[in-house]
């Protein structure tokens, strides 16, 4: 009974697996073609063929650093991030009347959660 029931448990898992990749082994013959296998595989579908690459994370943090004015010069990414982190916290605290003269991260963040709380209560 343990090994048929294994069996089956084993058979259903390659089937997955085998289903899971499927998709790539149909972009290397579809309208990307020429693309090699590892840019294949960092495309996202569409509808019927329609390819898009995945945009990368530092590419979407530089272009909502050059959004918010920060300069990315002589800086490296985690940096950059952080002000883009620290900027963004302070626009929506400032939508909510708070005060960020002086105040580090972690206490503008939590006076945010707080008074988005409070709205979201009263409504």
């Amino acid at each position: 009974m343990k090994k048929r029931t294994m069996s089956y448990v084993m058979s259903g898992a390659l089937s997955i697996s085998i289903l899971g990749s499927a998709h790539t082994y149909v972009a290397a013959e579809g309208p990307a073609a020429e693309s090699t296998k590892t840019e294949a595989s960092s495309m996202k579908y569409k509808e019927r063929l329609q390819i898009k690459k995945i945009r990368d994370f530092s590419d979407i943090i530089g272009e909502q650093a050059k959004a918010l004015g920060i300069s990315q010069q002589g800086k490296d990414f985690e940096t950059v991030a952080k002000e883009v982190r620290e900027t963004k916290m302070k626009l929506r605290a400032q939508t909510y009347g708070i005060n960020t003269a002086n105040k580090d991260f972690r206490l503008l963040a939590e006076e945010v959660r707080q008074a988005e709380q409070q709205i979201q209560t009263k409504q």
